[in-house]
């Protein structure tokens, strides 16, 4: 998800909340969730394209959305999160030597691939710190190897 605020007049804000329709964000589904169980209905929605690419766009006021903006953007930070381990883990799983890993890597494509990645950060976010650089534009994430290996071991095991 991309989340845009611009101007709107009297020193109002509206927000865009951009979902991609063909690769989700992490976040995607707890936002729609979030949007849906708090009853928050979009002013306008749209479907764009952008380099190829077909998102749902969700328009709100910012007085409508007061109160859950710090909500949505925690949820937001959690999928960033989730999406900066997941870069790590196919890191980790890339460069690990063991041969049940290469072998189960080998045959995926790339988008089922980080589909699978994306799963397994999931299950190992509790194992894993997060932290952002001085100006918050870099997020460091550690988790231990082992853990990484003998999770994704366990999930394609024979």
């Amino acid at each position: 998800m991309i989340i845009e605020s611009e101007p709107n007049g009297m020193l109002m804000v509206r927000y865009k909340f951009y979902f991609n329709q063909q690769f989700a964000d992490p976040e995607d589904a707890w936002v729609l969730d979030y949007l849906q169980e708090n009853g928050l209905q979009p002013r306008r929605e749209l479907q764009e394209e952008y380099e190829g690419v077909s998102y749902k766009v969700l328009h709100f006021g910012q007085c409508y959305l007061a109160r859950h903006v710090g909500s949505i953007g925690d949820l937001y930070k959690k999928g960033v999160e989730h999406s900066a381990l997941a870069n790590r883990i196919l890191e980790i799983l890339n460069e690990s030597p063991d041969a049940a890993v290469q072998q189960a890597l080998a045959p995926m494509e790339e988008l089922p691939q980080f589909a699978a990645v994306l799963n397994l950060a999931l299950q190992l976010y509790e194992h894993a710190e997060f932290e952002a650089s001085d100006d918050q534009q870099q997020l460091a994430v550690a988790i231990d190897p082992d853990t990484v290996v003998q999770t994704f071991r366990m999930q394609h095991a024979e």
